[in-house]
């Protein structure tokens, strides 16, 4: 019997004359490319301790996957029970409550990005075990824009209820987005003369505490992910009453 890996007469044909005689090399598996997000810094004050407790409950549910966390769920929780006090206290304005406020947000992001690296590591890109840790997710094959966010569009100005306070609406580049507002009394064409009011969520800022009787610009930019910031809105003015 001739070697079925050779030909049967050089130059004519395989054996089957349509493959070979030994085995199809097997078909490779899909990769999973599900991770787990490590970076939270994009995420307002409001959404981090949800989310922290949210992943701190799901781990704990699902020891027997995350065995030996390289952080420990009860300091992942004495963390987040923190900064939830924290971020209360950071209402009174006071410059201690601000500063202590973000001191525990960078340890609790320090600590979910430490942990969310063990989970991918435990992972492997598996969707159904990323989903178990409770940390949000993304896919590697269609991964984050950290992209500059485009300028905020259709910027529109009004009074608001009280002397001294208007109203900016305007349509972010991304749903649910950060955005920064600045307002200049002068000329809105030197960089100088303009302010940050604040940071604000959505497609609307509340701005109060202006003079009656100023004209004011304001402009609005959309902040990505990592910090990156958007382009300018174009500027829109009213004169406060």
């Amino acid at each position: 019997m001739p070697d079925p890996n050779t030909w049967d007469q050089p130059g004519i044909a395989y054996d089957t004359g349509i493959t070979w005689d030994s085995l199809a090399k097997p078909k490779r598996k899909a990769m999973n490319t599900t991770k787990a997000i490590i970076d939270f810094s994009d995420y307002t004050a409001a959404e981090l301790g949800p989310t922290a407790h949210t992943i701190h409950d799901k781990m704990l549910a699902s020891v027997a996957t995350f065995a030996t966390p390289a952080v420990p769920m009860a300091t992942l929780l004495t963390q987040a029970t923190d900064y939830d006090a924290k971020l209360i206290a950071r209402a009174s304005n006071a410059k201690a409550d601000i500063v202590a406020f973000n001191a525990a947000r960078a340890t609790l992001e320090e600590t979910l990005g430490v942990l969310g690296n063990y989970v991918n590591s435990i992972a492997k890109g598996d969707p159904g075990i990323v989903e178990q840790s409770g940390f949000p997710s993304y896919d590697t094959a269609h991964p984050p824009d950290f992209s500059a966010p485009a300028a905020p569009q259709n910027l529109r100005l009004a009074h608001g209820d009280q002397s001294g306070g208007i109203v900016a609406r305007h349509k972010p580049d991304r749903q649910g987005s950060t955005n920064e507002v600045q307002t200049c009394t002068g000329d809105p064409n030197v960089e100088a003369n303009w302010t940050t009011k604040g940071m604000f969520q959505g497609g609307r800022a509340e701005l109060t505490g202006l003079t009656p009787g100023t004209v004011v610009w304001v402009r609005v930019r959309t902040v990505g992910l990592k910090g990156v910031m958007g382009l300018w809105s174009d500027p829109a003015q009213i004169r406060v009453l």
